[in-house]
């Protein structure tokens, strides 16, 4: 039986990255088999990627990639992460939970560059079976990635990640499919609320 695919979405800070090892946890103490994934990916274009979010690739004369740069990146990543990793997985029956997905792309580069042509970097690419927005103020974004040490990145200013996330939740009530829960609260309520959006998921009854 072919696995589910499962992503978590947020602004930096929102605690996807939290979320996601608990969320794979739960899916294993279910008994079923799931990994853990994120974009940028693990892959060579991710890890491209990786260095010019921490500024550490720069154009010949020394400026940042453009946003239309960027949006090509993470559209090759994330056809590289499906075909190398979620897709095999997927087709073994493992669950794949994804930290991070398409809908960041349509959140983060729209501001960037447009975000039809993002879009359509994008068209046919697999279709989660459960996105699960994690909607937190940029206040507490911002004290939680300043807790954890976190380097800054190129999308880290407040102005910015205030416009990301009025994109995320304009995406999310344009989709539909998308669950948004109160990223704000607890790890431990958060982690409840995310089990509780999982266990919809297979609520079928199908086996594991």
């Amino acid at each position: 039986m072919r696995g589910k695919f499962i992503v978590l979405e947020g602004i930096d800070g929102s605690g996807t990255t939290t979320q996601l090892e608990r969320a794979v946890a739960y899916l294993a103490g279910l008994g079923r088999r799931a990994t853990a994934t994120r974009e940028p990916s693990a892959g060579p274009i991710g890890r491209l990627l990786r260095d010019a979010l921490l500024g550490r690739l720069h154009m010949p004369d020394g400026g940042q990639l453009d946003g239309r740069t960027m949006a090509l990146l993470f559209a090759a990543d994330r056809i590289d992460h499906l075909q190398r990793e979620i897709e095999p997985q997927l087709a073994a029956g493992t669950t794949v939970v994804s930290d991070r997905y398409l809908l960041s792309s349509l959140a983060y580069q729209a501001e960037e560059t447009d975000r039809a042509w993002v879009a359509s970097l994008a068209r046919g690419v697999l279709t989660p079976d459960l996105t699960i927005l994690l909607d937190v103020p940029i206040e507490v974004a911002a004290r939680r990635r300043t807790a954890a040490g976190r380097p800054s990145e190129r999308y880290d200013a407040d102005a910015y990640l205030a416009r990301v996330a009025a994109n995320y939740r304009e995406l999310a009530r344009r989709e539909g499919s998308v669950v948004i829960l109160d990223g704000g609260r607890s790890i431990d309520e958060v982690a409840a609320l995310v089990c509780r959006a999982i266990d919809s998921l297979f609520a079928s009854g199908e086996k594991p």
